[in-house]
């Protein structure tokens, strides 16, 4: 089978808003979210694509941007924020191990040699089944950052490139006493963070005022993100929460809250 790269258009947008149909039925919440980030980002260089297999479907997508718009910290470098080859068994089915995922790689280092971009920096996961980095590094690429589970790796165009980083936490996250504390922050760019933070997070703590100190930190705005050096994660009483565990829906957060709660009204007692 052949394939070809193309642009993000009309035709393909609504797909790729919807991860290529991994969202059935998508959320209209969501694909709001993501619209209005995708246009916001395509005025500071967002590059975004989709792979059509030779029978018209749209079997692959991703999406890479100049570092300094994105999640890490590095000067001169493109980054790649997502890079998704179909795999599960509705709509087309699992397409992967077909080389589709090479076929997109090598599409952003072509293209970021043609920008002028000294390197291309890529996340993933130190584990195998979601987003492993294992793969980039079977295409050359290096470790060279490190955050739990998230791994940062490169590959140098010029040798004046310096290496990417993750940013590092720079403040004290909120200690009222006698609350829990929230802090949640993202940057938007996938939707998720900024769905679990407008609506999961909002839902969850209706209500719960005079329990709760909730920070709301947006950092897409790159100076937040400066200032704080978190990009993305919930953390509770100063502490990350769920940031590799399965999602958390409004009911359950809630409850979490309300347990940590009633231990600091037992506490007080």
């Amino acid at each position: 089978m052949m394939y070809a790269i193309e642009d993000v258009g009309p035709e393909t947008l609504d797909i790729f808003l919807r991860c290529l149909h991994v969202e059935e039925p998508p959320d209209p919440v969501m694909m709001d979210l993501r619209a209005e980030w995708h246009h916001r980002m395509k005025e500071h260089g967002l590059r975004a694509k989709v792979l059509r297999q030779d029978d018209g479907q749209i079997a692959g997508m991703f999406q890479y941007i100049p570092i300094e718009h994105s999640n890490y910290l590095g000067e001169g470098l493109m980054a790649i924020l997502c890079m998704w080859v179909h795999g599960y068994d509705h709509y087309i089915g699992d397409v992967q191990g077909r080389g589709m995922g090479r076929l997109m790689l090598e599409e952003v280092e072509r293209d970021s040699r043609a920008s002028g971009f000294k390197g291309v920096a890529v996340w993933g996961k130190d584990f195998p089944y979601w987003n492993p980095i294992s793969f980039y590094e079977h295409m050359g690429y290096e470790r060279v950052d490190q955050s739990g589970q998230d791994v940062l790796a490169w590959k140098r165009f010029t040798p004046d490139a310096l290496p990417p980083q993750f940013p590092r936490q720079k403040k004290d996250l909120p200690d009222t006493p006698r609350k829990v504390n929230l802090a949640v922050f993202d940057s938007g760019w996938c939707g998720g963070g900024v769905y679990f933070r407008n609506v999961v997070v909002a839902n969850a703590v209706k209500g719960l005022d005079d329990k709760i100190d909730l920070l709301n930190v947006d950092t897409s705005d790159r100076a937040l993100l400066d200032e704080w050096g978190i990009s993305s994660g919930l953390y509770i009483d100063g502490e990350p929460f769920g940031q590799d565990g399965p999602p958390l829906n409004a009911e359950k957060l809630r409850a979490v809250i309300l347990a940590r709660y009633a231990v600091l009204e037992e506490e007080d007692r």
